[in-house]
C-alpha cells in the first residue's frame, strides 16, 4: 500500500487526535506552575497527553521534566521536528467555544488547529505511517515536543541543554513550500512613572502577548462628561471592523469603554486593527491634561506610526527578507505609569543593535526605562542547500504545486538548529489565522500535509 493511501486510511484518527489536543486548553499558567509542570498544568496536560499517544504508536517517548518532550523512532545521525503544544489566550470575537475543536464546513476550529498542534500532530502520524509501512530508516526521527514557543522559548533552551540537539530539521510552524530565513526578533520593554498622576486617564489596559495585534483595548476615565464622552464616540470615524462602546452607566463616578479591534499575529501587524491604537486616537480627541497628552502622542508617533517602524525611524529592510516589521503587543496605562511592549522583526543583514540603539535614544530622551525582554538573532540556511532541496522536492511531489524558498518575519524553532527551516502548515494563498478568532485547518490541508512530512521525512531519512 503507498505511503498516501496508508494515511488517508487514518483520516478519523488524525481529525480525533488533533480535536483531543486542541480540547486541552495549553495556555501558560506561571501563577499555577509546579515541578513538572513549569508552565502551568495545561501546558503539563497537553504535554503528557501528546507523548502518551506517541507511546502508544510504539515510539519511543521522553519527558524533559516538563519543559519539552520528544518521540522518536529509527536510528543514526539525528534529524529534527520542531512543534509545540503550547497556544496564545484565545481572546475575543470566536463564533464557537475556542477549546471545542468544533467542525464546521470541513475545518476544525480551535485555538491551536494551526499553531501548532495540528501541524504537530501530522508530523507524528506521518512518522506513524513509516513506521507501520516497515520503511527502513538511516538516520533517527525526533518530534520535538516545545511547551513555551508562544512566549520566550524557556523550554527549547531548558531542552537544548539537556538532550542531543539535532543539526538538521524543521518546524511544522508557519507556511510552505520552505522559509529559509527568520527574521530576527526583538520584544521590548518601555516604561515611566508619571510626574504627577493623571487626573482622567485612570487607566488604558490592551494586549496579552508581544507577538499578537490587540484585539481589544479597555479604557476608564474620570473628570470627563458622560454627555459629551457619548457624543464624541458617536462623531469618532472608525474603520471597518474596529468599534468603541460605552459600557459603565452615567450614575457611575468612573467612565469604562471599550474598544475592540481585529487581531492578527504580530510579524504581520499590517494584517490587524490595533484596538490599542484606536483607543488613543480616540482619547487624544478628548480635553486631557498636557501630561496625558504627550504620553499618547510619544506611543501614538512612535510605535504606532506606520508597521515598518517608521515612527522609531527604523524602517529597514533588505533583498533577502524584506521590510522590518514593528507591533505594540501591549498597553499597560494608570494614572501614574505606563508600560508598553513592542514585537520587532528585524531583516536578516542586519544587527539587534541597529534598532535597539535608535529606540533607545527615543525612549531615554521621553524619560522611559527600556529593557531587552527577548531576543532572537537572524536565521538563514542557503536555498541550495540538501535540506532545502529536499523539503521542496516532497512538497512538490506530494502535492504538484511550484517549489520555492522563502523569508519571513515569524520566529520558529527553526532558529534553534543549526541548519533548520520552517515547512508548512499554511499553504499559498491560505488566510492568516494563527493567533486569531476563528482559528482553524482545514481537514483536506491537515491530510495533505501529514502526506508532505511523510515524503519529507523519507527524502532526509529513508534508507532507500
Amino acid at each position: 500500500m503507498r505511503l498516501d493511501q496508508q494515511i488517508d486510511l487514518m483520516k478519523e484518527d488524525i481529525i480525533s487526535a488533533v480535536q483531543a489536543c486542541i480540547q486541552i486548553k495549553s495556555v501558560k499558567d506561571i501563577e499555577h506552575a509546579s515541578e513538572g509542570a513549569p508552565f502551568g498544568p495545561g501546558i503539563k496536560d497537553a504535554l503528557e497527553w501528546t507523548l502518551a499517544l506517541g507511546k502508544r504508536f510504539g515510539f519511543t517517548v521522553k519527558n524533559v521534566d516538563g519543559y519539552a518532550g520528544h518521540i522518536e523512532m529509527g536510528t543514526g545521525e539525528l534529524l529534527g521536528i520542531l512543534g509545540h503544544i503550547d497556544v496564545v489566550p484565545e481572546g475575543d470575537g470566536w463564533s464557537v467555544p475556542p477549546y471545542c475543536a468544533t467542525i464546521v464546513e470541513g475545518k476544525i476550529l480551535g485555538r491551536g488547529a494551526l499553531d501548532d498542534k495540528g501541524p504537530t500532530l501530522a508530523a507524528l502520524f506521518a512518522m506513524k505511517a513509516i513506521k507501520d509501512a516497515n520503511i527502513p530508516l538511516k538516520m533517527r526521527v525526533r518530534l520535538i515536543l516545545g511547551t513555551d514557543e508562544e512566549s520566550g522559548w524557556e523550554d527549547m533552551d531548558y531542552y537544548l541543554k539537556k538532550e542531543e540537539t539535532p543539526q538538521i530539521g524543521f518546524a511544522p510552524d508557519a507556511e510552505f513550500p520552505v522559509i529559509h530565513a527568520e527574521k530576527g526578533i526583538l520584544h521590548l520593554e518601555l516604561a515611566k512613572s508619571h510626574a504627577t498622576s493623571f487626573p482622567h486617564l485612570v487607566s488604558v489596559r490592551g494586549g496579552e502577548r508581544a507577538n499578537v495585534v490587540p484585539d481589544r483595548c479597555d479604557v476608564s476615565l474620570k473628570g470627563i462628561s458622560y454627555d459629551d464622552l457619548a457624543e464624541q464616540l458617536n462623531n469618532f470615524s472608525f474603520p471597518e471592523g474596529v468599534s468603541g462602546t460605552l459600557v459603565s452607566q452615567k450614575s457611575e463616578q468612573e467612565i469604562r469603554l471599550m474598544f475592540k479591534g481585529v487581531g492578527a499575529h504580530g510579524s504581520l501587524p499590517q494584517n490587524g486593527k490595533n484596538a490599542v491604537l484606536y483607543a488613543l486616537r480616540f482619547l487624544r480627541t478628548l480635553p486631557l491634561s498636557s501630561e496625558e497628552q504627550q504620553i499618547l502622542d510619544f506611543i501614538l508617533t512612535n510605535p504606532g506610526t506606520g508597521f515598518y517602524g517608521e515612527g522609531f525611524g527604523v524602517a529597514l529592510s533588505d533583498e533577502p527578507s524584506g521590510k522590518l516589521s514593528l507591533n505594540l503587543g501591549i498597553l499597560e496605562l494608570t494614572s501614574d505609569n505606563t508600560r508598553l511592549v513592542i514585537d520587532i522583526r528585524y531583516p536578516v543583514t542586519y544587527q539587534r543593535d541597529d534598532v535597539f540603539l535608535q529606540i533607545e535614544k527615543i525612549a531615554l530622551n521621553e524619560q522611559f526605562k527600556i529593557k531587552i525582554l527577548n531576543h532572537q538573532e537572524a536565521h538563514h540556511v542557503p536555498k541550495e542547500s540538501h535540506l532545502v532541496q529536499s523539503l521542496l522536492k516532497a512538497y512538490s511531489d506530494v502535492t504538484g504545486l511550484e517549489p520555492f524558498a522563502f523569508a519571513i518575519g515569524g520566529g520558529t524553532y527553526a532558529k534553534a538548529l543549526p541548519q533548520g527551516v520552517a515547512f508548512g502548515p499554511t499553504f499559498p494563498g491560505e488566510p492568516e489565522v494563527i493567533h486569531c478568532p476563528d482559528e482553524y485547518i482545514p481537514i483536506n490541508n491537515l491530510l495533505l500535509t501529514t502526506k508532505v512530512y511523510a515524503q519529507a521525512i523519507l527524502n532526509l531519512a529513508a534508507d532507500i
